[in-house]
């Protein structure tokens, strides 16, 4: 049944993809605006100064977590490589590596740094949720628009629930890491890297927001946190490479929901999807150069992750 709900998730978003598509795409637009954005150098730099700036704040948050064990440029790779693998593969299996990269360079055990990694994400998943929310509140949608968002939100949730929650039937999970819970949030580590969490997502807000101001597009900062927001919580059901149509349905239907026009949406969301792809294949080739990882390394970090969540 988990599995069902979350292919049905994954069919409607994938239909709403192709509705847009079908309807409203217009590769001349496309074309236009394209090349109008990369005239924008400026913008284009300030995007990539943000998006790099979040993901530096992540690393170091990772690296809090686990009580500065592990080096912050290991910390850092492991986020590139995670990055990049989900944009090139059809399955999301970016984390198996991340987890195994930082087993591999530094002394940390594998249940730990998989530990780490799961509740970073529910971490991420709780910001992302509380900025979605509060954008409902504050931009006041329509009822009928509140509808389908919490219905969409609620849909996240039960998703992240049903994949950390039941992925270990006896529940384990909790009780065998409370004690590495406990100590990673202790004290003022734990608002750091709640602060940095929430800033860095604040930070990659600037790429839909960079790409609308450099097309000389109106849209207030907060709101496309908003936009941002909505669009990474909806990326939980990601099964293409990068995201593709998951990503781009979920951003068009809420920059619709702000009151911009269905064939600008999608315009947008692609745009800013593919400087999103364009800065995973940069980071991702600069991780294979100065950090470089065999290919059988990844290959059975990623059985393995897959043996942990089937057994």
């Amino acid at each position: 049944m988990k599995k069902i709900g979350i292919w049905l998730i994954r069919a409607l978003l994938l239909s709403m993809f192709l509705m847009l598509t079908v309807h409203v795409f217009d590769w001349e637009l496309v074309w236009e605006r394209g090349k109008t954005l990369l005239t924008r150098p400026g913008w284009l730099v300030w995007m990539l100064v943000m998006y790099l700036g979040a993901f530096v704040l992540r690393a170091w948050a990772w690296r809090v977590y686990l009580r500065r064990r592990v080096s912050f440029m290991v910390c850092l790779y492991g986020l590139f490589y995670s990055l990049f693998l989900n944009h090139i593969l059809p399955v999301k299996a970016g984390d198996a590596v991340r987890i195994g990269y930082i087993v591999k360079r530094d002394a940390v055990a594998w249940d730990e740094a998989t530990h780490s990694v799961v509740v970073l994400r529910l971490l991420d998943m709780f910001v992302l949720g509380g900025m979605a929310a509060a954008g409902i509140l504050a931009l006041g949608l329509s009822h009928s628009t509140l509808v389908f968002w919490l219905a969409l939100g609620g849909a996240v949730i039960a998703g992240c629930l049903i994949y950390i929650g039941l992925r270990d039937k006896k529940y384990q999970f909790w009780k065998k890491h409370f004690r590495l819970l406990r100590n990673g949030f202790a004290g003022a580590d734990g608002v750091l890297i709640a602060g940095a969490t929430l800033v860095s997502w604040l930070l990659e807000a600037w790429v839909v927001v960079g790409v609308l101001r450099a097309l000389r597009m109106d849209l207030s900062f907060l709101s496309g946190v908003w936009v941002n927001s909505m669009t990474i919580a909806g990326q939980v059901f990601h099964f293409t490479p990068g995201g593709i149509g998951t990503y781009e349905s979920v951003m068009s239907f809420s920059l619709a929901a702000i009151g911009m026009d269905w064939r600008q949406a999608y315009l947008i969301s692609l745009l800013s999807h593919g400087f999103k792809f364009a800065f995973s294949y940069m980071v991702g080739i600069w991780a294979l150069v100065f950090a470089p990882l065999s290919f059988q390394d990844i290959q059975s970090w990623i059985r393995r992750k897959n043996k942990e969540q089937n057994g």
